[in-house]
């Protein structure tokens, strides 16, 4: 079996937000508290597998105990999936360091070289110095094929996010989308064939959205491509854990739940 950990549930802000605010989330309920959205897994080959970086990467490796990835996946380049990139750095430690493949899209990986020189055109010595920079091959993948990543294949695909794209993949019978504001027709049609065990799937709040989906559109999307089980993910504070369970639990059609940080899921 594979091991797909929930290191994070929340959107770009958290919950709570810098600020305190809650929303309408509860304060007392723990599954309301929400660190950026990523995920690790652990596949049944002992690959370890991080996608997406945030700002929590260093709190959510100690919180889930990770002390070993093996490759890196970025979804896309928003700040609150990548810039906690550098935490990356001590994965890498090591006699000789180890450097770690980072898979991304071409447009990504293109934002990503300008937005981290210190990282990807660094001079030969900079690792010699200071305390080094993170030793990350940045690799883009093709679309619609057959990817492989260290032991595992993976397959991505782009879905539209505001004015830009984000990656969607699809490991074994698990499906990771998040981060877009609508499924064309044709990649739903994909994933209802895929006869999948585990979604997950954007949900940021309960009001229509334009660069994320949102309880309604989640839910007809969930349906149609139906999905053993379904669990929503990049969830925002108007999103309380325990009245969005009560929603979830009235669509007669399909097993879903919403997600939450350290949640361990097996496919």
């Amino acid at each position: 079996m594979n091991t797909l950990i929930v290191l994070g549930s929340g959107t770009s802000t958290g919950i709570p937000m810098a600020n305190g605010n809650w929303g309408n989330c509860d304060p007392l309920n723990p599954k309301n508290y929400r660190l950026r959205t990523s995920i690790f897994l652990q596949t049944q080959k002992g690959s370890h597998i991080i996608i997406d970086t945030g700002p929590d990467l260093r709190t959510q490796c100690l919180q889930n105990n990770i002390t070993k990835i093996n490759a890196a996946i970025i979804t896309h380049d928003h700040a609150d999936h990548l810039h906690g990139l550098d935490d990356l750095r001590p994965f890498c430690f090591g006699t000789p360091p180890t450097s770690i493949p980072l898979y991304t899209s071409q447009t990504c990986f293109d934002l990503m070289e300008a937005r981290f020189p210190y990282i990807f055109n660094a001079h030969p010595q900079t690792s010699k110095i200071g305390g080094g920079i993170p030793l990350l091959e940045l690799k883009s993948v093709e679309t619609n094929k057959k990817v492989k990543i260290d032991q595992d294949e993976f397959e991505f695909f782009m879905l539209p996010h505001g004015l830009g794209e984000t990656l969607g993949l699809v490991h074994r019978n698990m499906a990771y989308i998040v981060d877009c504001h609508e499924i064309p027709e044709q990649r739903l049609d994909f994933l209802a064939q895929a006869k999948l065990d585990t979604l997950l799937l954007d949900c940021v709040t309960d009001i229509p959205h334009k660069t994320h989906l949102w309880l309604e559109r989640s839910f007809e999307y969930a349906n149609k491509i139906g999905a053993k089980n379904t669990y929503l993910i990049h969830m925002g504070n108007k999103l309380d854990h325990e009245e969005l369970n009560k929603l979830c639990q009235q669509q007669r059609n399909i097993s879903i739940k919403p997600a939450f940080d350290g949640m361990t899921l097996r496919y």
